[in-house]
C-alpha cells in the first residue's frame, strides 16, 4: 500500500499555501488604545462580539490555505495503490528482480516455494508496460553473466524459466551490488524487487558495506516465500573417518553427525550408507530439538584405489540437504622386507618382535594396512626388493656389497630405508654410506653411549610438523613419547640429515635424509628393548606405522569429506608436472582445464568453479596417476548451514539494509494483483467544496 505522484514537480505550489497567512499578517492594524471609563460596559459588548468574528477569520484563513493546498495536490495528481505488483511512480519504470535461487529455496513455502517464487517474477515482467525495462538477476551466479536491461517480456520471461535452483548460498551483497550498477543509469522510475525465503544464512554472510555503490532513493521490495507450518528441519553436518586407515579389505569405520535445526525431534530418522552406488548399512536414528546425534557404520572396500561414498537421510516431511557426498583412497597393502641382525631362539627376544608386531598386531593378511616379512641378515644377498615399498634393517652387522647396489638402486626409485642401531652394527661399514654417491645415511655414527636402565634419557624434542610424525600430535601419544627412556645409543655426527626426534641432552634420535625420489631414516637406538623402553610404550605402534608408511611413499589412505560448494579445491602434484595441464570433469560432465606452476617443491593447481554439488574427477598428465599421491576424485558438498530454515526477521534486515527503504510484503499479495486509484477527482470535489464555503464566508463578513 502507498501513494505516488504523476507529477511531484508541481508538489512545490504547497509553497504557495503560506501566503494567505502572509497577507493575514501583513493586514494587521495596530491601534492605539485611549481608555475611556464612560464606554466601559461598550468595550464589554465588543468584545464578546470580536471573539465571533475573530473565530470565523480564522475559519476563512484555513479555507483559504486548504483550497492552495488542494490545488497543488490536484496538479501533482496523486496516486493510491494496493499490491505489491505496481510501480511507485508514473512514466517508464525500470526494474530489476532478485530471485533467491539458494538450496534453500528448495524447502521453502511448502515444498514449492522455488515455483512460487519463479511464479512471483513472471507476474512482475508480465506487468510491465511499453517503455518499461527489466533485469533478471539470481541470488547465485558465476559472474561471468552479461546482466543488462531489456524491453522485451519474451526474453525475459525465458531468462526466468532458465533459472535453476543452485547447490549454494545466497550471495545478497553480489545480486544488489549488479542491481545497483544496472540502476546507475538515469530513469524515471527505479525499483528493485528481491523474492526470497528470507532464509537467515544468506543475510548472515551479508554485509552492506561490501556493496561499491547505495542508491537509498530507490526502493527495494522484499516478496517473502513463506511456509505454512514448519517442517522438519535435519541435515547431515559432518562425515569423518572412524579409525586410522582406508586399505582395501581393511575394516572402515565411517561416522557421520545428523543435526536437527527444528523445535520437534526427528524420530526414526533413517540414515543409509553406500560405497560406490552400493547399500553398505543403513542405521535408524532419533535427534533431540536443536540438537545432534552421531551414527556410526562398518564396512570393508574391496579393491584398492579411488571409491565414491554417501551417506543420504531417509524420512518423509524432511527438510534440509539429504545427501553427503565423500572421497576414499584405499591403500593397496604396503609390504615391509625387515631385516633381523639379532635373531634369538625365543620368538619375544628377537630383535624384530616389537617391531613386526606393531606394523601387523594380528598377524592376519586383512587385520593391517602392513605386511611385514622378516628376514635373517644371512638372506639378503639373495633377497630381492621388487614387491617392497620400504625396507627395515634392525641391529645389522654391515650390509653385503651385493645387496648394497640394489638397496641403492630401489631407494633412488622412490623406496624408502628405516635403519635401526643396536650393539651389532658396524660403525665403520655404515658410514661408507654417509659419503657414497649417492649418499644413503642421514648422519655419521660415532661412539655408543650405554648406561643403566634407570639413568636413561628422556625425548625432548618431536617434530610434529613433519609428516610422519603429525600423528603424535595428540596429547596422549606425544606424552607416551616423551615418557620414553633411552639408555642406549650410538651418537651421530651431521652428514647431511635433518634431525626430526632428539634426546633431552641434545643428542639425535631419529634422522632424514632424502636419496633420489626415496627416503632414508636413522633410528639410533634399537628396534627391541635392549636400549629402550619405547616397544613397550603406546605411542610405540602408531610411531612405527606412521614411519614405515612414509617411507613406503604412499598415504595411509586417504579420506576427503569435500569441501562446501563455491569452495576452492588445491591440488598438488610432483615438481615434474609443472608446466602441464590438468582436466576437472564436474558432476554435470562440464570439464575444464587448469595449469599447474611451480609451488616451492611442488606442481600446484587451484580449481575455482565449484560450483555444483557432487564428485569430480580428476584427469592427471600422462603417467601421473600411480605417482603423484593425488587423488583422482573430490567431493563438493552444499554448505552445512544451507540447510537451516530459520529467516531473518524483517525488523534485523531493516537493520542490516540502513539506509536502503525495505518493505517486506508477503508473495500472496503479488498474486492477489493490485489496484490504484486516481485522487484527482476527489480533490477537485474538495477544491470545489472548499471554495465555495470560503466565499460563503467571506459574504457573511
Amino acid at each position: 500500500m502507498s501513494v505516488f505522484f504523476l507529477y511531484p514537480i508541481f508538489l512545490y505550489g504547497l509553497l504557495a499555501a503560506s501566503l494567505p497567512i502572509l497577507i493575514h499578517l501583513l493586514n494587521r492594524r495596530k491601534l492605539k488604545r485611549i481608555r475611556f471609563p464612560a464606554v466601559r460596559f461598550i468595550l464589554l459588548s465588543q468584545k464578546r462580539i470580536a471573539r465571533s468574528y475573530r473565530l470565523r477569520h480564522w475559519l476563512l484563513l484555513a479555507l483559504r490555505t486548504l483550497a492552495v493546498v488542494f490545488l497543488a495536490l490536484l496538479l501533482a495528481n496523486p496516486i493510491f495503490q494496493i499490491g505489491a505488483g505496481l510501480f511507485a511512480g508514473g512514466g517508464p519504470v525500470t526494474l530489476v528482480v532478485l530471485l533467491d535461487n539458494s538450496l534453500s529455496m528448495r524447502w521453502a513455502g511448502d515444498g514449492d516455494g522455488f515455483k512460487q517464487a519463479k511464479e512471483a517474477a513472471r507476474l512482475l515482467i508480465s506487468g510491465l508496460n511499453d517503455g518499461d525495462r527489466a533485469a533478471l538477476i539470481p541470488t547465485n551466479f558465476s559472474g561471468k553473466e552479461p546482466f543488462r536491461l531489456k524491453g522485451q517480456k519474451e526474453i525475459l520471461l525465458k531468462e526466468i524459466d532458465a533459472i535453476e535452483i543452485a547447490d549454494g548460498t545466497a550471495n545478497f551483497a553480489a545480486a544488489l551490488g549488479k542491481a545497483y550498477e544496472l540502476l546507475s543509469e538515469p530513469a524515471a522510475q527505479k525499483e528493485i524487487r528481491l523474492i526470497t525465503d528470507m532464509g537467515l544464512t544468506g543475510w548472515d554472510q551479508f554485509s552492506l558495506s561490501s556493496l561499491k555503490q547505495v542508491d537509498p532513493s530507490i526502493p527495494l521490495k522484499t516478496l517473502r516465500v513463506a511456509r505454512k507450518q514448519p517442517p522438519l528441519n535435519g541435515a547431515i553436518k559432518e562425515v569423518r573417518l572412524g579409525g586410522q586407515s582406508v586399505g582395501a579389505n581393511l575394516p572402515l569405520q565411517i561416522e557421520t553427525t545428523v543435526a536437527n535445526f527444528g523445535e520437534v525431534e526427528i524420530k526414526e530418522l533413517l540414515v543409509q550408507l553406500s560405497i560406490d552406488g552400493q547399500n553398505k548399512e543403513q542405521k535408524l536414528t532419533t535427534v533431540p530439538p536443536r540438537g545432534e546425534s552421531t551414527v556410526s557404520f562398518q564396512t570393508r572396500l574391496a579393491a584398492p584405489g579411488a571409491h565414491l561414498g554417501q551417506v543420504t537421510l531417509k524420512k518423509e516431511g524432511l527438510a534440509g540437504n539429504p545427501a553427503v557426498n565423500f572421497a576414499l583412497d584405499a591403500q593397496d597393502k604396503l609390504k615391509i622386507l625387515v631385516v633381523d641382525g639379532d635373531p634369538q631362539t625365543s620368538l619375544v627376544q628377537s630383535e624384530t618382535f616389537f617391531l613386526s608386531r606393531a606394523l601387523n598386531p594380528a598377524s592376519e593378511k586383512d587385520s593391517s594396512l602392513f605386511l611385514p616379512t622378516v628376514i635373517l641378515a644371512d638372506g639378503l644377498a639373495a633377497a630381492s626388493l621388487d614387491s617392497y615399498q620400504a625396507v627395515v634393517l634392525c641391529n645389522i652387522a654391515s650390509i653385503p656389497d651385493v645387496f648394497l647396489d640394489k638397496l641403492r638402486s630401489f631407494v633412488q626409485q622412490g623406496g624408502g630405508l628405516l635403519i635401526f642401531a643396536g650393539d651389532r652394527i658396524q660403525a665403520d661399514s655404515f658410514n661408507k654410506l654417509a659419503h657414497s654417491t649417492p649418499p644413503l645415511l642421514p648422519a655419521e655414527l660415532r661412539e655408543r653411549k650405554l648406561g643403566a636402565e634407570s639413568s636413561g634419557e628422556k625425548i625432548d624434542k618431536i617434530d610434529l610438523s613433519h609428516p610422519a610424525l603429525q600423528g603424535l600430535s595428540d596429547a596422549i601419544l606425544l606424552e607416551s613419547m616423551k615418557s620414553a627412556r633411552v639408555w642406549g645409543y650410538a651418537r651421530s655426527a651431521g652428514a647431511g640429515g635433518t634431525v626430526l626426534i632428539a634426546l633431552a641432552n641434545g643428542d639425535p634420535l631419529l634422522m632424514e635424509r632424502r636419496v633420489g625420489a626415496g627416503r632414508v631414516m636413522l633410528m639410533a637406538t634399537s628396534a627391541d628393548r635392549d636400549w629402550n623402553d619405547l616397544p613397550v610404550k603406546t605411542a610405540y605402534l602408531p610411531f612405527v606405522q606412521a614411519l614405515s608408511g612414509y617411507l613406503a611413499g604412499g598415504k595411509r589412505g586417504a579420506f576427503d569429506s569435500g569441501i562446501p560448494v563455491g569452495a576452492v579445491k588445491e591440488i598438488s602434484l610432483p615438481p615434474a608436472y609443472v608446466g602441464k595441464s590438468l582436466r576437472v570433469i564436474k558432476p554435470n560432465r562440464q570439464d575444464a582445464e587448469i595449469f599447474l606452476s611451480g609451488e616451492k617443491d611442488r606442481a600446484a593447481a587451484r580449481f575455482e568453479d565449484n560450483d555444483k554439488a557432487g564428485i569430480y574427477r580428476l584427469s592427471l598428465p600422462a603417467g601421473g596417476e600411480k605417482e603423484s599421491g593425488a587423488p583422482q576424485i573430490y567431493a563438493v558438498n552444499p554448505p552445512f548451514l544451507e540447510s537451516r530454515l530459520d529467516e531473518i526477521s524483517a525488523r534485523d534486515l531493516a537493520a542490516k539494509l540502513k539506509p536502503i527503504p525495505l518493505e517486506v510484503i508477503p508473495v500472496d499479495a503479488l498474486q492477489q494483483g493490485g489496484k490504484r486509484t486516481d485522487l484527482a477527482l476527489p480533490l477537485l470535489a474538495l477544491l470545489i467544496v472548499t471554495l465555495l464555503v470560503e466565499g460563503w464566508l467571506a459574504q457573511r463578513l
